[in-house]
């Protein structure tokens, strides 16, 4: 019977749906991506919610900014747990391990109580340090190699995998390769059509990754050190504690998950600095600005174009669209970070903007967690480079990236750079 109710509602939707006109692209489509900024970014951000699929799986695409605030903070109406209709699974990017991105309600909220502290200011002074001797290890060895480098490859993500896995998590280097094996592997997860198993090589990831986590929480309940992880598993609230289940969810979504994020929010931060030099002059002859420009290069340029997929509990509308229960919402923050009803010539980079608001990261209940050690990692890591490579500028002034990832993520694959 419930087999039958769950083809129903799937059924249903695409019988509804039949007559309506789709965006022309599969949101897999990896061509989307590698022109999304240019030919479709800027239309999206005045346009009403539209059809789409994903994954071959009927949807609805929001992407003006009242219309995605709308999605982010109504969690009545859009919920992260999946119905599980035939062909849902392609929605778990984490292999069942449940991440606290795709928890909803009281346990949603009492799961990031529980991980706040970690996530403080002064738990994020305690791994400054060796932050910044990462920073400066990565400088020494581009220098040594001056004056030509990858961004991505010699910088942005080497530094944010050590910063998580290292100085954060207080990793092994075999306990780091699982992590890291999983973080390559989640866009495998992202990718395959409904009816598919999943590719073998993630749920080898999965199964390796879990072992590690269980080898990680029993060393630390035996020996606690100043780390993110023994944070998590003494963090205590009101009695209530976070399960093993939910610990190895939520170490893996940091671990995994945020560095490919992280990593690809700096390059494309560097990215449109180097096509802006004019602007990033100005930023070099005032590294104070460096937190408020972050703000307007992320804008301009984040590290996804869709978050992740919300579902709706019951027949409803966003800006006028038809959206049925059950139904996949994606969400574009990029392309509500172009809509001028919020920003004056939102597609100009202005360092000196100050832009509110944005939605690289989310915003509402389920904003970034993670969002006060991103930042400081690209903060620390932006200017460590112009401090010690004031010539910094892209090696071709016309380059164009080639972007890879889960989907959804724009992730520049190669940033040739020059020092000077």
């Amino acid at each position: 019977m419930t087999q039958t109710l769950v083809q129903d509602g799937l059924e249903r939707i695409e019988d509804v749906l039949s007559a309506k006109p789709f965006f022309p692209l599969d949101l897999t489509d990896d061509g989307l991506r590698q022109v999304a900024l240019r030919d479709y970014v800027p239309g999206w951000a005045t346009s009403a919610p539209f059809y789409v699929r994903r994954n071959g799986i009927a949807g609805v695409l929001c992407t003006r900014a009242a219309d995605v605030r709308s999605v982010y903070m109504d969690t009545d109406r859009f919920v992260m747990k999946s119905p599980g209709l035939p062909g849902y699974e392609v929605f778990d990017v984490f292999g069942g391990l449940e991440s606290v991105l795709q928890m909803d309600g009281d346990r949603h909220s009492r799961v990031r109580r529980l991980m706040n502290p970690a996530f403080s200011p002064v738990g994020l002074t305690n791994i400054r340090p060796a932050m910044q001797k990462i920073v400066t290890e990565s400088l020494d060895a581009i220098a040594a190699r001056a004056p030509a480098f990858d961004a991505m490859a010699d910088f942005c993500n080497t530094l944010i995998m050590r910063t998580l896995l290292d100085a954060t998590f207080n990793l092994t280097r075999e306990q780091q390769a699982a992590f890291e094996r999983m973080h390559n592997s989640i866009a495998m997860a992202t990718q395959f059509r409904p009816g598919e198993a999943r590719p073998q090589e993630f749920t080898d990831a999965v199964i390796a990754v879990r072992t590690v986590i269980a080898e990680v929480i029993e060393e630390r309940r035996r020996t606690p050190g100043n780390d993110f992880i023994s944070s998590l598993i003494t963090a205590r609230d009101e009695g209530s504690k976070l399960s093993d289940e939910e610990l190895y969810g939520q170490i893996n979504t940091i671990c995994g998950a945020a560095i490919g994020s992280t990593a690809g929010a700096l390059g494309a931060v560097l990215y449109v600095l180097g096509k802006n030099p004019a602007e990033f002059d100005k930023l070099k002859r005032n590294p104070e600005m460096i937190a408020v420009s972050l703000d307007e290069c992320t804008r301009i340029h984040g590290p996804g174009l869709f978050s992740f997929t919300r579902f709706a509990t019951a027949d409803t509308e966003v800006g006028g669209t038809q959206i049925l229960k059950d139904m996949p919402v994606f969400v574009s923050p990029q392309a509500a970070n172009y809509d001028p009803e919020e920003y004056d010539d939102p597609g100009r980079l202005d360092l000196s903007r100050k832009p509110k608001s944005i939605m690289s990261f989310g915003t509402g209940p389920h904003h970034c967690i993670g969002v006060r050690m991103a930042k400081m990692a690209m903060q620390m890591g932006l200017a460590g480079l112009i401090e010690r490579f004031p010539g910094l500028r892209l090696s071709d002034p016309d380059f164009t990236p080639v972007y890879s990832g889960s989907v959804g993520t724009m992730s520049i694959v190669s940033l040739p750079m020059l020092t000077h």
